[in-house]
């Protein structure tokens, strides 16, 4: 990959330059342009990192912890889920039935 030039603005150098010492623990004054270069790269790789976060943990969590302190912004609805039996409860003492429902899968062999 070809390194590319470009200018940036002169409010921008000076916050680039103020996270030095955080980022690469050298002070503002020290840094040579091969520094800023580096200390850039590095502040938008903080910055990637930061937003992709906030969208996969932060936002989410903090939408539903607002629904549930806040009454009507999930849409107001509340739907009460009824408690349904995992499998039919079979007829415990009609063994005419269970003989029935087996007949069906009786195979005649000639």
């Amino acid at each position: 990959m070809p390194n590319t030039r470009i200018r940036i603005d002169s409010d921008i150098e000076a916050y680039i330059k103020s996270q030095s010492k955080r980022v690469m623990d050298i002070p503002a004054d020290k840094l040579t342009a091969a520094d800023l270069t580096t200390l850039t790269n590095r502040l938008l790789y903080e910055h990637k990192l930061t937003s992709s976060l906030m969208k996969q943990e932060f936002i989410p969590r903090l939408f539903g912890w607002l629904k549930g302190i806040v009454p009507g912004l999930g849409g107001g609805k509340v739907v009460q889920i009824a408690p349904q039996q995992t499998q039919p409860e079979l007829p415990s003492d009609d063994l005419d039935f269970a003989a029935d429902f087996a007949s069906q899968f009786d195979e005649d062999v000639a």
